[in-house]
């Protein structure tokens, strides 16, 4: 998911990103996608907009795991 969003992002991490289109693209269902994008946003890949979530975008400083 990180790999698609950065890809859609061009690498811009202010640019946000529909996570049901990530959640498409990747062909996960509703539950998947949701739980992929709080672990994205564990990690600090993501910063959300909303709760649920319906946009992230690439946080300025990602953690490597």
């Amino acid at each position: 998911m990180r790999e698609d969003v950065e890809r859609l992002a061009r690498g811009r991490p202010c640019h946000w990103v529909p996570v049901h289109d990530i959640a498409q693209r990747l062909g996960l269902d509703d539950e998947a996608g949701d739980a992929a994008v709080r672990r994205a946003i564990e990690q600090g890949w993501f910063v959300a907009d909303g709760d649920p979530p319906h946009s992230v975008r690439l946080s300025v400083v990602q953690t490597a795991t």
